[in-house]
């Protein structure tokens, strides 16, 4: 009998504790007062987040934002050391790794019907998991090629058409090319190896296409930030760089301009996915209502040179906005999807051969 009261005592005391956790945990919801966001690194990304979305967020809900801009990759070291309980609430990573990310258990669904805005995007901008939408599209990127127009006309060079350009010898020692470790990278070394009659399962070509530029090689760079400063420099004519750079470059003042090579370009665009098991769900979802307003999608694409995955914002963007855009909704189906779930399978091992055969 007194085993009995006492197995009875140490199950209420169980039940009790795991009530107050629940309990704990269901407050901190409730009290939110700091949500933490990590961004994608993008021209003015961190400023327009800051300057539209977290005043919002503080007057509506007394939430103070937390952003940070840091690589995919890193993101996904850092909410893995946190696991199983994230103090980030958000990661905005490329599509690419939020979908290996997801399917390692780190995202929790989105309930569209809570943020309006988010329901209104172009049908290709989710990502599902079964039935639940696990990644949101927040912008259209393609990967292809950015040119210097004064330094190509000083020198008396034609405007690149193709990604057989970067072999061109009047470009000797003046690309830089993206590096696997970048999403970019790795969307154009497959471009490459499809160009050669390869894919995902047969990289070898694209190896070969970029072991062929070394003699116009400049930098290999991994950061667009590394090739903005080559180019500020004028020590790099022609690089290859996401659709996004050449607009946010010229709103530095740099004449450069951003081209879709004719054989196509890989598709690699930023995402968005909710922290499995973060606090401050209902922030979350103001958040997501206020990221895909017509009003911020358009910030982003003034600021940011980014095509938008809103069809209602596109119908707003001024026509002398769009005639300065590298990137419109009329060249969407000039761009390429890929098998990012069997790229990333293979992605180290690609990203290994590229640091002891290219770099």
């Amino acid at each position: 009998m007194q085993s009995n009261r006492g197995n009875r005592l140490v199950a209420l005391l169980v039940g009790a504790a795991a009530s107050a956790l629940v309990a704990g945990a269901a407050t901190a919801q409730d009290a939110c007062t700091e949500m933490q966001v990590f961004l994608s690194i993008s021209p003015a990304h961190r400023d327009n987040v800051m300057s539209y979305i977290a005043p919002k967020l503080k007057e509506e809900m007394g939430v103070t934002l937390v952003a940070e801009e840091i690589g995919s990759a890193n993101m996904v070291e850092r909410l893995s050391a946190q696991m199983p309980n994230p103090r980030v609430t958000i990661a905005q990573w490329d599509v690419p790794i939020g979908v290996s990310a997801c399917a390692d258990g780190m995202c929790a669904p989105i309930d569209l019907s809570k943020a309006p805005n988010a329901g209104k995007l172009f049908d290709w901008a989710y990502t599902k998991d079964g039935d639940d939408v696990v990644v949101l599209a927040t912008n259209v990127l393609g990967v292809g090629l950015l040119y210097n127009e004064e330094a190509l006309k000083e020198a008396g060079i034609e405007p690149p058409t193709s990604w057989t350009d970067l072999a061109d010898p009047s470009f000797a020692g003046r690309i830089s090319i993206t590096a696997p470790a970048s999403t970019w990278g790795t969307a154009q070394l497959v471009k490459w190896a499809q160009m050669g009659g390869g894919g995902v399962d047969n990289i070898d070509p694209g190896f070969e296409f970029a072991e062929s530029l070394m003699d116009n090689m400049h930098t290999v760079h991994t950061w667009s930030s590394e090739m903005s400063n080559l180019m500020q420099l004028g020590e790099v004519w022609l690089s290859t760089t996401g659709s996004n750079m050449g607009a946010a470059l010229r709103a530095k003042g740099l004449p450069v301009r951003w081209v879709l090579p004719e054989e196509g370009s890989p598709v690699a665009a930023g995402g968005l996915s909710f922290v499995k098991g973060a606090p401050c769900t209902e922030a979350a979802y103001r958040y997501l209502d206020l990221y895909y307003s017509d009003e911020f999608q358009l910030l982003r694409v003034k600021d940011g040179g980014l095509a938008s995955p809103s069809p209602t914002a596109w119908d707003k963007i001024p026509d002398e906005t769009k005639a300065d855009m590298d990137l419109t909704s009329k060249e969407f189906d000039k761009l390429e999807a890929l098998d990012w779930k069997a790229i990333n399978a293979v992605r180290p091992e690609w990203i290994e051969r590229w640091n002891r055969e290219i770099r």
